[in-house]
């Protein structure tokens, strides 16, 4: 009974921590935008105000020239107004002028304008999926890697090595018809990741070179390899640094398509694509790879305790190996969205940063492949919803980047909290048996 409760109180604290660390993450968040995020308008009641305040008229009229000007920050204020009152009158009456034209940002908007641009039309919710896809992908990566305590940051490099690999293959077997010339890329990208990673999984089990440094290393050889090829396989007419485009039959579908066909409307332009299912896969295989099967089991033993899983005959080299190629394969896959789904040829600027917000994921999930999802699609609103508040609010969508991190840091302590409060539950368990 003892043991059934305290199980219930360790899934509780699971489940609970990371919620309650994102809620107070968009808390700091506000409070971040309402501290540091204002900006100066001259509007006819910031007028109003200053001549009620008892601003001299003559200095009323020069500012009539700024009549319904905006300025994002302070500084351009300043300029302007001290080139159309003076330093002298600035130093007198420019905290008054500010007082009375500055306008701060209610957080409160700006979440909904997020959420409602996210959440509120199919168009939205689509595009959340989109930038979700990738994402799992990455998130996995880390996860998988994490389970068997393998710290792997390379997959940005895994991800474009593999998302190259699939272009290639893209527009190099034209004539290959779609239902072959479709798993071939997928089947390139996943073993071109899976060969990048393998490469600091086999330093780390042979040399015991740590896989931090090697990943790190070879992300930018990585992104300077891929840049490098996407220049010599830039078609002559173009100046875009980007590759020939894949061939017809390995260009995935949009989900508009087949949602339009069974009187789902769905608008054309959105890019979610079938690349999805693909993710959706990914999730359900590292799922029961981790849980159902021996080689799942080893990897769980070697990242729980190294030293006991090789006492009990696990060999830790070669799981550390497996663990980090299956990992850079996932990887890999997430050129399938962004080529095969999307741009249709290799463009570095469409997977730029996904690989290092996959650590991100990974950890917001608790490297738990259904929680991946979930930060994902997290993350998903967040990108998303940052095009929106930067078009509808004087936010800029780079707060999008600092929600990221609050919300980062808060989960990474949140998660030290839990282990803290599970060792106390359960030495008060203990004790009472």
């Amino acid at each position: 009974m003892n043991v059934s409760r305290l199980f219930r109180y360790q899934t509780l604290l699971g489940i609970l921590s990371p919620i309650v660390a994102v809620m107070l993450a968009f808390v700091v968040g506000g409070i971040i935008i309402l501290v540091f995020i204002k900006s100066f308008v001259f509007t006819p009641a910031s007028f109003e105000g200053l001549q009620e305040k008892g601003l001299p008229t003559d200095v009323l009229e020069s500012l009539q020239t700024l009549k319904s000007k905006e300025y994002p920050n302070k500084s351009a204020f300043e300029k302007d107004l001290k080139s159309v009152i003076g330093e002298q009158i600035y130093q007198r009456y420019g905290g008054l002028i500010a007082g009375q034209t500055q306008i701060r940002e209610n957080p409160l908007q700006v979440y909904n304008t997020i959420f409602t641009a996210a959440l509120s039309n199919r168009d939205g919710w689509g595009n959340v999926l989109y930038r979700a896809t990738p994402l799992i992908f990455t998130g996995l990566a880390v996860a998988l890697a994490f389970q068997c305590g393998l710290f792997n940051i390379g997959g940005e490099g895994q991800m474009v090595m593999g998302g190259f690999a699939i272009t290639w293959i893209g527009f190099t077997l034209i004539n290959f018809p779609a239902f072959l010339l479709i798993p071939f890329c997928i089947i390139g990208g996943a073993l071109v990741g899976a060969m990048w990673a393998a490469i600091p999984g086999y330093l780390k089990a042979r040399r015991g070179v740590h896989e931090v440094v090697t990943t790190i290393m070879l992300n930018w050889i990585a992104v300077a390899f891929t840049q490098y090829l996407t220049m010599a396989y830039k078609p002559k007419e173009s100046w875009i640094p980007h590759t020939h485009k894949i061939a017809e039959g390995a260009q995935l579908s949009r989900m508009a398509e087949y949602l339009n066909a069974i009187g789902i409307d769905f608008p054309k332009s959105n890019l979610l694509n079938t690349a999805v299912f693909l993710a959706i896969c990914a999730v359900i295989f590292v799922a029961f790879l981790l849980k159902r099967t021996k080689l799942g089991y080893e990897i769980r033993a070697v990242g729980f305790n190294p030293t006991a899983a090789e006492c009990a005959g696990i060999s830790v080299g070669k799981n550390t190996v497996l663990a980090m190629a299956i990992s850079g394969a996932i990887a890999g896959l997430a050129g399938v969205n962004q080529v095969l789904g999307y741009k249709h040829r290799f463009l570095y600027g469409v997977f730029e940063g996904l690989g290092f917000d996959g650590i991100g994921v990974a950890f917001i999930g608790r490297n738990s492949p259904f929680g991946v999802v979930l930060a994902a699609l997290l993350f998903g609103i967040l990108d998303h919803g940052g095009l929106a508040i930067d078009v509808s609010t004087r936010v800029p969508r780079e707060i999008v980047l600092v929600l990221k991190a609050v919300i980062l840091i808060f989960v990474v302590v949140s998660g030290e909290i839990t282990k803290r409060l599970n060792k106390i539950i359960q030495k008060r368990q203990e004790v009472r048996l």
